[in-house]
């Protein structure tokens, strides 16, 4: 895998083990379109294996079964030591997911414990690496709040942390966005859109002055779990020569900024 490639799996298995298994998927799906030969093999095998808990999450046993069996085949037709040595054990825990699954649809129930899902070998931290990941709720469905991140000129009225945003939600697309973290004082920066999907994600690439010095890649993402319900997940990925030396209110008021922000989005989507 290239290095984007390798960055997009290690995303993925961070949310894969926290429960996103709707990000996970998307985040691997990015990586898997790019891939080749066993990248392309093992990344599909991974996609399957979180959209089948994406659909346990979503109270849909039988689809969990067919897209888990899927997974599990394509996982066991590459070398077991070609990308983790933990590859073999995390096969034989999804079958036995597979399994509990099968009794479930059998028994009519859609109840689990989650603390037994299956778990991923977690990616090596990285000095000028640091992310954040925050989510909430809503009841509300996948369109609605779609129409709010989108309404970019009605920020202003609802959003306490991105203040305004002028430009369009299209991919290759240049945006000035304003934030007003927490405490701090406002800034603003012209990030390009890499990725818009209507009613799914947006996601957009900032940086400072130059690459590699302060790059920040924000996604958000809207992942269903029925027609009014849904999971709307906000993370960002700082890289670059200044991420160690930035203070530790920096962090705190991102990561503030971004839960005010979910708080707000979830009140005017609902309402």
């Amino acid at each position: 895998m290239d290095r984007r490639q390798t960055r997009l799996l290690e995303e993925g298995i961070l949310l894969f083990n926290r429960g996103q298994f709707f990000e996970a998927h998307e985040v691997w799906e990015d990586a898997w379109r790019r891939a080749r030969d066993e990248d392309r093999v093992f990344l599909h095998g991974l996609i399957q294996v979180a959209a089948g808990f994406h659909k346990l999450q979503c109270s849909q046993p039988s689809g969990t079964v067919s897209l888990l069996s899927k997974g599990v085949a394509k996982l066991a037709a590459v070398p077991a030591d070609a990308f983790f040595p933990e590859l073999r054990s995390f096969r034989a825990s999804v079958e036995t997911w597979k399994e509990a699954a099968a009794r479930m649809t059998e028994g009519g129930a859609a109840e689990f414990d989650a603390t037994g899902l299956p778990r991923l070998p977690e990616p090596p931290r990285r000095l000028l690496e640091r992310r954040i990941d925050t989510h909430v709720e809503i009841e509300s469905s996948a369109r609605r709040v779609w129409e709010v991140l989108a309404d970019f000129p009605a920020y202003s009225l609802w959003n306490p942390f991105v203040v305004a945003i002028a430009g369009t939600a299209v991919r290759g697309g240049r945006l000035s966005v304003e934030v007003r973290p927490p405490g701090r004082r406002g800034m603003t920066f012209r990030p390009i859109v890499l990725a818009a999907d209507p009613h799914r994600e947006l996601r957009w690439l900032g940086r400072l002055i130059l690459p590699g010095l302060f790059d920040g890649e924000h996604v958000s993402t809207i992942a269903p779990f029925s027609s009014g319900r849904v999971r709307f997940s906000q993370r960002e990925t700082f890289r670059g020569l200044l991420v160690p030396l930035m203070r530790r209110s920096f962090w705190e008021g991102t990561r503030r900024g971004f839960e005010e922000m979910n708080g707000a989005l979830k009140r005017r989507a609902e309402s």
